[in-house]
């Protein structure tokens, strides 16, 4: 570890009495984006007692300078340098830790705010509950778009919050900033971060959920999570196409396996969040990865489920339990597919199988268990008014002044039937309305081919976020559900479909959902 430096106006001014809040900022070449965080993080408390503890973590560009800057500007900045960067967060949150000074501590990434005064709101609903931890609310601010969206996993209403147990709401805010910590419960506890891997919030907020007496929560926004989807300039958490990133998830949930061995009541809980949670965050998007990716992805899941007890893994509900079960002995193929079943609304590359009256997972047939028996899934899906359908676009042109369309429609519960007919629209993602629309006929094997307008720009209208492709089966769900209007379902594309330009300032695109969508060019937007 590099030699701890404090910036020398910073160790001659007295610490204000009483120090209250040390709000740690940790930092890696950011020169730019860190003097907006630490003024956020002073603007959320408004007056003295706060000391904003920046630590430096080894970085090669202007941020140590900058830093300092900060601190000879202000006297409730503090400046720690650590010599090395090992990729990770954790081992300069810990230096933060444990140079803070405050009763209470917080965390800002350097990219991010919190917003004015909320800092000092969440201290006083702590202490007026008497509470070791409040929480508050975090949205996502798009840094391209000025897009606010709350993040649901936050989405608090104000008062307490017991501490963590099976149903808690808590098991899904595994995020370290946005709350204001007691730094004696931290110290009492021995609680830290894990070093050296990614996703050491997951670890370090469910000890201080486990281990605080009491939760105090707001039921406001008070932190702006900025957020960058460029390829290739995303945050090092966000790069879920490195497969390392998949490691550094496992290996923080193995480590808060080990802080919960004594608690075998919430054994259960935290199977679940990782299996709902964690693994669809790369499980939704295996067919846009390579062999390599797919291999090392299923290697790395089959030995993390196979730790955990078997009776745990056959109470998750379907298609948990499914996906679970293809992961740990199922064949590549059927692993793949079962994950992009439970992850991308029941994504199917294959028919579903119909025998005795049940439906199975088509992948297996002689061995086919509990696991694979999806029987009570689809009669959900059927009585929500929803078929197990997929429609995939597997080559898309432009004739002119519209899109040619073709592809094929798998028929996952055997509910289209002979004669039917597919509508795809053109559907305005914000207001939903319907910009155009062509009907076909679904041919032999679910094959479809039909043309779709593309609509002429009109220059008066406001514009448009994007516009989505759907298909709706309107002569089916007029027979089977006459009293249900079915919603439009997306289009996909395969990853490796290259999509032809078009003219008139839009563009085709593939979401992050693996839907066909058409956005202007020069505007950048939130994907579905």
């Amino acid at each position: 570890m590099g030699r701890r430096h404090l910036d020398r106006k910073t160790t001659c001014v007295d610490t204000p009495s009483p120090l209250l809040l040390t709000v740690i900022s940790n930092v890696h070449n950011d020169a730019d984006r860190l003097p907006r965080a630490v003024r956020s993080a002073l603007a959320g408390w408004e007056g003295p007692g706060i000391e904003v503890l920046v630590v430096d973590d080894g970085s090669t560009d202007a941020t140590g300078a900058v830093a300092d800057a900060l601190a000879a500007d202000d006297d409730r900045v503090r400046v720690l340098h650590r010599g090395e960067n090992d990729g990770a967060p954790g081992a300069p949150r810990n230096l933060g830790l444990d140079a803070a000074r405050g009763e209470w501590v917080a965390f800002v990434d350097s990219d991010d705010e919190y917003l004015p005064g909320s800092l000092r709101r969440l201290v006083d609903a702590a202490r007026e509950a008497d509470a070791d931890v409040a929480a508050g609310a975090v949205a996502r601010y798009n840094e391209r778009t000025d897009r606010v969206s709350p993040l649901p996993a936050t989405d608090y209403v104000a008062g307490p919050v017991d501490p963590l147990e099976p149903g808690s709401p808590l098991w899904q805010d595994t995020i370290a900033v946005a709350k204001v910590i007691r730094r004696s419960l931290l110290d009492d506890r021995g609680i830290r971060f894990p070093e050296r891997i990614l996703y050491e919030d997951q670890p370090f907020t469910v000890a201080l959920w486990s281990s605080a007496r009491r939760i105090a929560t707001l039921d406001e926004v008070v932190y702006h999570w900025y957020v960058n989807n460029v390829a290739g300039e995303e945050s090092i958490t966000a790069r879920r196409h490195e497969v390392e990133n998949f490691h550094d998830r496992i290996a923080a949930n193995r480590a808060i396996d080990a802080q919960l061995a004594d608690r075998p009541d919430l054994a259960a809980a935290k199977l679940d969040k990782f299996v709902r949670h964690d693994l669809a965050l790369y499980g939704k998007d295996l067919d846009a990865r390579d062999t390599d990716y797919r291999a090392a992805f299923l290697g790395a899941a089959r030995d993390y489920l196979r730790e955990q007890p078997v009776e745990l893994r056959a109470a998750l509900a379907q298609p948990y339990r499914l996906v679970v079960r293809e992961l740990v002995d199922g064949e590549p193929e059927s692993a793949v597919a079962a994950a992009l079943f439970a992850y991308r609304r029941k994504h199917l590359e294959r028919p579903l199988a119909h025998r005795s009256g049940r439906w199975w997972w088509p992948y297996r047939s002689e061995d086919a268990g509990a696991d694979h028996d999806l029987t009570l899934l689809v009669e959900k899906e059927h009585a929500k008014g929803r078929q197990l359908r997929t429609t995939t676009a597997t080559a898309v042109r432009v004739e002119r002044d519209a899109l040619r369309l073709e592809g094929a429609v798998v028929d996952g519960d055997d509910s289209l039937g002979a004669r039917s007919r597919l509508t795809m629209v053109l559907v305005e993602r914000d207001s939903g309305s319907t910009l155009a629309s062509a009907t076909t006929r679904v041919r032999h094997h679910g094959r479809f081919d039909v043309r779709l307008d593309l609509p002429s720009p009109d220059a008066d209208a406001p514009p448009a976020k994007a516009w989505d492709v759907k298909v709706t089966f309107p002569s089916t769900l007029a027979r089977l559900l006459p009293r249900r209007a079915g919603k439009p379902s997306p289009v996909e594309v395969p990853a490796a479909l290259e999509l032809p330009p078009l003219d008139g300032g839009l563009e085709l695109y593939r979401t992050r959902n693996g839907n066909l969508s058409v956005r202007p060019v020069a505007d950048d937007v939130d994907d579905d």
